[in-house]
């Protein structure tokens, strides 16, 4: 991304932004279309409003401050809570046809209860760290990426387990999002420091991929359901 001086993003740089942004939000919404699946529909209606946040944010000639938090917080977040609602979705679909009618989760039984723990673990740090920032500002930012990495560490789990289960024939997309999952938490966003372009550009490049991997997982799990 170019930056004019003084900091401030140039136009170039805003219209790649919002260019990036409207891809996201016509992929998750043709995904919207395409699904029926309670979990599927809250992970892609996540995108696409986190889309239609940053454009409107992008596009407008004097944002407010709080629309920039919450668009700053939606690109951190969404993708991590996108992930794991995309693994109930899967896990919805092995259930579906459970010929055994055991009614386990089958990443774990008590997945939703660790996801809830994860992300409510996740909500009280961020809580401290709005409250107490101004005096425990590094050891709260570090919590808080340390909480995160946790949900994402468990996320790529649980995508490792759905790839590799007898439920899941193929399994190729479903590990090819959980490395995709692992390469744009921890690997990818160097990219900005090395490149001309923003974590922003890089985020956004990686949910829309992440859609994509999304789409093909479930559908390749269907498939895999429907032969077995």
């Amino acid at each position: 991304m170019t930056v004019a001086a003084g900091g401030v993003p140039s136009m170039s740089s805003k219209l790649s932004v919002c260019l990036l942004h409207f891809v996201l939000a016509v992929i998750s919404g043709w995904a919207l279309k395409q699904s029926n699946g309670r979990y599927a529909l809250a992970a892609y209606g996540l995108f696409f409003g986190h889309a239609v946040l940053c454009i409107l944010r992008h596009t407008h000639p004097n944002p407010g401050q709080v629309q920039r938090v919450v668009c700053d917080h939606s690109r951190r977040f969404a993708p991590v809570i996108f992930i794991t609602l995309m693994i109930g979705e899967l896990q919805e679909i092995i259930m579906r046809n459970d010929r055994h009618g055991s009614g386990d989760w089958p990443v774990a039984a008590d997945w939703p209860y660790i996801v809830i723990g994860l992300y409510a673990n996740l909500l009280i740090v961020m809580t401290l760290r709005c409250l107490f920032g101004h005096t425990n500002q590094s050891s709260l930012v570090r919590l808080e990426a340390a909480s995160l990495g946790l949900c994402v560490v468990w996320n790529i789990y649980g995508l490792w387990h759905l790839a590799t289960s007898e439920e899941n024939e193929y399994g190729h997309w479903s590990l090819g999002m959980a490395i995709q999952v692992l390469l744009n938490h921890f690997v990818l966003w160097r990219l900005a420091l090395h490149f001309n372009i923003t974590q922003l550009e890089v985020s956004t490049v990686g949910m829309c991929f992440s859609v994509i991997f999304a789409l093909n997982a479930s559908q390749e799990l269907i498939d895999s359901q429907t032969s077995s």
